[in-house]
């Protein structure tokens, strides 16, 4: 088969193109962005922020955004007066503790962390070496300020294993396999397009019901996974931030994603395309019996 393409969300390198539909980030954007702060952040303290937009502050990932916390800014004052610390992830959510506290960061669909301002910045810290924003275009993301001990248990409430670098759980269920790896409550952090490119990878058809992913098939799909997951993260490598396929400049690297009516990469097969829980997956009717 190919090389692991990179994350659906991002393409690092000059050279790209527009025109690509959004897709919520997935574990290989998360895990991006936690290492990005990082970096960025270490262990320096954060000497001041301002809270531009305060409905991105919520009670919950799930909040919406009219839910925002009118304490807001008095929560992340108390956050960020605190060193910061460790960086952790499972599945989408990022924890970052800063002391007693912590903050629960969520992505949304269009979030991100960048060094760059934007009209659309939520929040803006002042490092030492200049500003770092919290921007969501579509006010989907948000974070969520907690004790860090609350944050503890936050970070995994309902969540399966996380995806990267864990055996893949027993799948049950006459639900169709890629709709059961979109369930965050059997593994976190495989999204749409992770999913297809692994299953793809696994040669299983996305219909098939996940109880009848047993045996050799559950043994091929958990490589495949860490294979999709790993070739992302990789690929990622060197790159600033994250850029969002709507956003000037994304091209599209994976095999399948998108790519109905193409040959596939690995038969020359046309590759076809269905809707499973209201999202597009792409397969191959051959490498996918």
């Amino acid at each position: 088969m190919v090389a692991p393409g990179c994350g659906h969300l991002i393409q690092p390198g000059p050279t790209r193109q527009s025109g690509l539909r959004a897709s919520m980030p997935e574990l290989p954007e998360v895990e991006f962005c936690r290492r990005s702060l990082e970096r960025w952040c270490g262990n320096h303290q954060i000497l001041g922020f301002s809270l531009l937009d305060p409905r991105c502050v919520r009670a919950s990932t799930k909040a919406r955004p009219s839910a925002g916390l009118a304490e807001g800014a008095e929560l992340l004052s108390a956050t960020f007066s605190q060193p910061p610390g460790p960086l952790l992830r499972h599945g989408k959510r990022i924890l970052w503790r800063f002391g007693d506290r912590a903050l629960l960061l969520h992505l949304g669909m269009t979030g991100k962390w960048s060094r760059q301002p934007s009209p659309h910045a939520k929040i803006r810290l002042e490092l030492r070496d200049g500003p770092l924003f919290f921007i969501d275009p579509r006010l989907l993301g948000g974070v969520v300020p907690l004790t860090w001990q609350e944050g503890q248990t936050a970070l995994g409430a309902g969540l399966g294993p996380d995806a990267l670098g864990n055996p893949l759980p027993p799948l049950a269920g006459r639900r169709a396999v890629k709709v059961a790896l979109m369930d965050q409550a059997v593994v976190a952090g495989l999204g749409n397009v992770q999913a297809m490119e692994a299953l793809w990878r696994a040669g299983l058809r996305p219909t098939l019901p996940a109880e009848e992913v047993t045996g050799e098939r559950h043994t091929r799909l958990d490589r495949a996974v860490q294979v999709q997951l790993l070739g992302s993260l990789q690929m990622l490598e060197g790159a600033e931030e994250i850029t969002y396929v709507e956003e000037a400049g994304s091209t599209n690297p994976f095999p399948i994603y998108q790519r109905d009516g193409e040959p596939c990469p690995t038969c020359g097969t046309i590759l076809e395309r269905l809707v499973q829980s209201g999202r597009s997956t792409v397969w191959c009717p051959r490498c996918q019996p």
